[in-house]
């Protein structure tokens, strides 16, 4: 055995152990168990194979037996399995914590954390650390971890569900970007689904915090060594007429940047003060953070033929990410929205429209009815178009010189499309098909 398989089974994880959903982080989870000599078992709703059964997760004897359970990210711990057993419950990113001696860069938030995670590896690997980004973005810790390949710190974006199960997990740095309502159909209340994003203000050693934010900030007085930034003319660490301020020092105009929107320039402020935090100065991190453009489907421009700009915000699965996507535009805007509705309140949806530029507001999806019933309250106007080509060729139809035709749905994609990612494609895709 190599020295990090071994002190997988020097843990001594009570068995059998049962992995819990069979996405990428439970197969690869499963492997390095069985590896290191433990009696594991993948258990999958869907999937029935080799090492992996298929269990009903509403059956309360589905997990009988089990000492131990390493739960997937997404699955729901509210199913009855769950209610009707007593294994110790833990997920990927306990054992990762637990094995793992190089330092950690932790970043949550209900909207932009995989923008803030991004660049602050980009950053930390520009000015000379090797660092590897994984989480909820990109590749599962496991991986990064084992992969063989050294690193002197590890940059996780983490998710409310990845927070729940780890109480190993001591970051040097975390940040805190947002906590607005998002999964709550997989919470039983808004407080549940904010006290899950709290546990990391709770485990780390420094948080930066999002001072704008009256959720954010009550869940940093559960924290240690707080450092806030924001819009605030009081704060020292602020974004203000076109210029990112640490320490009530200016230290980028926001004009150099590639990466544009008002809130990006709050995410790009977090980032400097986390790189401070670990040890890194702005200056040797600017370069990298003035030429990042961004990641797909996050306000990424399609095509500004004939004047209309066509702006991709897919990642925008909920109403907070589409209200900060609507004061990210100047100019009137002809919005793209609806899917799976995640049981957001639209009533506050149809209050932010109604604070913006919003000429037209066509809907796709085929479960937006909440959204419909709210805006139709809320003496919203808007079309059903259905399907995102219909959207797309209405907007065409409506849009003139000056207008920005933008997607930010405010819901999940799973009615149509196997992901934000998806949904973001086949925008672009009738974008670029009806701008030729």
């Amino acid at each position: 055995m190599d020295t990090l398989t071994s002190k997988l089974r020097a843990l001594a994880l009570a068995e059998p152990i049962y992995v819990v959903g069979m996405g990428a982080s439970g197969h690869i989870t499963l492997d390095l168990l069985r590896e290191a000599g433990y009696t594991a078992l993948g258990l999958d709703e869907h999937l029935d194979e080799r090492r992996v059964e298929k269990r009903d997760f509403d059956d309360p004897d589905a997990f009988a037996g089990a000492a131990t359970l390493v739960v997937s990210p997404g699955v729901d711990r509210r199913r009855a399995a769950f209610t009707h057993n007593y294994a110790r419950q833990i997920n990927d990113i306990e054992l990762f914590a637990l094995l793992n001696n190089k330092p950690v860069l932790a970043v949550t938030g209900s909207n932009g954390k995989s923008t803030v995670a991004t660049l602050l590896a980009a950053a930390l690997n520009h000015a000379g650390q090797r660092a590897k980004l994984c989480g909820n973005i990109g590749r599962p810790v496991l991986d990064a971890l084992f992969d063989g390949e050294p690193a002197d710190c590890y940059v996780l974006e983490l998710s409310s569900y990845q927070l729940e199960l780890c109480p190993s997990l001591y970051p040097r740095v975390a940040a805190i970007l947002n906590i607005t309502p998002d999964h709550l159909d997989r919470y039983d209340n808004f407080a549940a689904y904010a006290a899950a994003k709290t546990n990391l203000v709770r485990q780390a050693s420094i948080t930066i915090v999002n001072g704008d934010d009256e959720n954010c900030v009550t869940a940093a007085e559960q924290g240690q060594n707080i450092i806030y930034y924001g819009n605030a003319p009081t704060l020292p660490n602020r974004v203000e007429n076109g210029k990112i301020i640490l320490h009530g020092h200016t230290v980028l105009d926001t004009a150099r940047l590639k990466l544009h929107g008002a809130h990006n320039h709050s995410n790009i402020l977090c980032t400097l003060l986390m790189l401070e935090a670990y040890g890194v100065s702005p200056s040797q991190a600017l370069p990298a953070i003035e030429t990042f453009a961004g990641l797909p489907h996050r306000m990424q421009t399609i095509s500004t033929e004939g004047g209309v700009h066509w702006v991709d915000d897919s990642k925008a699965t909920n109403i907070g990410a589409a209200a900060a996507s609507l004061a990210g535009i100047s100019g009137p805007v002809i919005l793209i929205a609806g899917g799976v509705g995640k049981n957001q309140d639209f009533a506050q949806l149809a209050a932010i429209i109604k604070q913006n530029n919003v000429r037209h507001i066509l809907l796709i999806g085929i479960d937006n009815h909440a959204m419909q019933t709210a805006f139709t309250a809320a003496n919203v106007a808007y079309e059903d178009c259905g399907s995102m080509d219909k959207a797309v060729e209405r907007a065409r139809g409506l849009a003139q010189a000056g207008d920005t035709v933008l997607l930010a749905p405010a819901t999940a994609s799973f009615d149509q499309y196997s992901g934000y990612d998806a949904r973001g494609n086949a925008f672009a895709y009738e974008v670029t098909s009806t701008c030729r």
